[in-house]
């Protein structure tokens, strides 16, 4: 299992074009998800997730009402403060909020830990999103291409899955004016 973030992130980039062809393959074949996600269930035990959180550097994390009213009484705040201070309009759509990204990452990072843990949005609580039952692979199939050179449950999850379909991917050829 690869923990070295530095190597997960050199070794998932390497693999980027891969991800896509393996997002392709198992849009085509329709393989379950229930083995990626016993796969990525039992990696994550094995990952001290505060090593890293990556998750709360580059997300951007959609926040609703009662998870604004939870943050705000857990800092003994009104929502409305807390939407002031910790939100911004989601690009997107204009009347939802998203937590504010500061330098670094989620405005509530302090190191690699969350300030507001317990009571952090779903969309933290839920990271990265692999969970037995919740049909995530289908669904999310180009985020966890993306997270692979950041997250490494994902990327030892991504490829001890690759083995276990027994996907093989097809060797790349090189471009024939690069070999002029």
């Amino acid at each position: 299992m690869v923990t070295d973030l530095a190597k997960v992130f050199r070794l998932g980039a390497a693999k980027a074009q891969e991800n896509r062809a393996f997002r392709r393959y198992l849009a085509t074949h329709h393989v379950p998800d229930r083995p990626f996600q016993l796969l990525a269930s039992e990696i994550q035990r094995h990952i001290d997730c505060t090593a890293c959180a990556n998750c709360c550097r580059y997300s951007i994390v959609p926040v609703n009402g009662a998870e604004i009213e939870a943050i705000a009484q857990y800092l003994g705040a009104m929502p409305e403060a807390v939407i002031c201070r910790y939100t911004v309009a989601d690009s997107e759509a204009r009347s939802s909020r998203i937590l504010l990204d500061a330098s670094g990452g989620c405005v509530f990072l302090d190191g690699n830990l969350c300030t507001i843990y317990p009571a952090r949005p779903r969309p933290c609580r839920d990271f990265p999103h692999v969970a037995v039952g919740t049909h995530t692979l289908g669904g999310r199939q180009s985020s966890l291409a993306r997270w692979a050179a950041l997250c490494p449950i994902i990327y030892n999850a991504l490829e001890r899955y690759k083995h276990l379909i027994g996907y093989h991917p097809r060797p790349t050829r090189p471009h024939p004016e690069a070999a002029a």
